[in-house]
């Protein structure tokens, strides 16, 4: 069987979601081809240098403009006939990638992938999924060429159903994540790596790879509590300078990009982020008190509901950061609760049930 992947470098999520499927499939099929591809290496090539200089530039400066275009621009559904004319003129090379490997499946981790996938499906005769990596289901993750649905949670079925969708095609197995953290961390190696006490809570900002908006100011308001406080800048060197330069009760530590970071999502005691899909995933496996901030509005904001609605994390800006903190410092009980409900959410083995799909085992939902 020939498998064919497909994501965009649109945060690192996507990318992520799609590398948790391709270990599942060489795990459980080793006989099987798998083919990862950008999708933008073989569309018209201004438009994902474009679509990516955008995304980042609304995420600092025009955060509306992505709560625009995530609810949906005025489109019901993805089968709507704009989104396909709009993707055909973009498609460029993609039908030369298809003809090339002639996937028996083509697996999609963003909904871009799938509009272009879907143009060809009938031409080529390949089953289609695709996989959300939200726990918010958007107009454009639906389109009526699609063969299968993985879902983060069984409350969004009828979410997706509703963009039309069948029930009968959407599995709620959850958004995958690398089995080697669905395996745990060595928690005491991590503590190691990262410099982190036995003795003392840790926590852990982690930002975007632009780190931008409020973080400094929220950062700002968390340095002054007893507890060891990592701080990921990711590219922004000025914000790392800015920080670097507080002072307070904190054990602070100020990082760039770090690799495995899945291990010190597994570790810290309290995680500080935006409220992405993927990140948001990787918690539900380590149970951290998870509280979100500066998420994108439109999109992660309705991660940040879903979590919230389950009693699983907190929402804190610069106002009321320190507040939130004390409190949650002051009550450990509360801290166990949150951590016990966020592990609740978790799925196990989503990966390998979504790559079993593919494969035509079909799993248990």
């Amino acid at each position: 069987m020939k498998v064919l992947i497909l994501a965009v470098p649109i945060g690192a999520g996507h990318m992520k979601a799609a590398k948790a499927i391709i270990q599942a499939l060489q795990e459980i099929a080793p006989r099987a081809t798998v083919r990862f591809e950008n999708c933008f290496d073989w569309v018209y090539p201004l438009y994902g240098r474009a679509y990516k200089k955008i995304y980042d530039f609304a995420q600092k400066n025009a955060l509306g403009l992505i709560k625009f275009f995530y609810g949906g621009v005025g489109v019901e559904s993805g089968s709507s006939n704009f989104m396909y004319y709009y993707h055909k003129i973009l498609a460029d090379r993609f039908s030369q990638l298809l003809k090339e490997y002639q996937p028996d499946y083509v697996l999609c981790t963003h909904f871009s992938p799938g509009y272009f996938s879907a143009l060809f499906k009938k031409d080529f005769g390949y089953r289609m999924g695709i996989v959300v990596t939200d726990y918010y289901v958007h107009p454009h993750w639906a389109n009526k060429e699609m063969d299968h649905y993985f879902i983060p949670h069984e409350s969004l079925i009828d979410q997706i159903v509703g963009y039309g969708a069948k029930r009968e095609q959407v599995y709620p197995f959850g958004i995958p994540i690398g089995l080697e953290l669905e395996a745990g961390v060595d928690k005491k190696a991590a503590h190691k790596r990262f410099g982190l006490s036995h003795d003392r809570i840790s926590a852990t900002i982690m930002g975007s790879r632009v780190f931008g908006g409020e973080w400094f100011e929220v950062t700002r308001e968390l340095v002054d509590f007893d507890y060891d406080l990592l701080v990921l800048c990711g590219e922004n060197k000025e914000a790392a300078d800015k920080i670097s330069k507080l002072k307070g009760k904190s054990n602070i530590q100020v990082l760039g990009m770090v690799e495995r970071i899945y291990e010190l999502i597994g570790t810290t005691d309290i995680l500080i982020t935006k409220a992405g899909g993927i990140t948001s995933t990787e918690a539900t496996q380590a149970g951290p008190v998870l509280l979100f901030a500066n998420s994108i509005a439109g999109l992660e904001d309705k991660n940040e509901a879903f979590f919230v609605r389950h009693s699983a994390a907190r929402v804190i800006n610069k106002d009321n950061a320190r507040q939130v903190m004390a409190e949650l410092l002051a009550d450990r009980k509360s801290m166990a609760q949150m951590r016990k409900n966020l592990r609740r959410i978790g799925k196990k083995k989503t990966a390998i049930n979504i790559a079993s799909t593919i494969l035509g085992r079909f799993p248990k939902k």
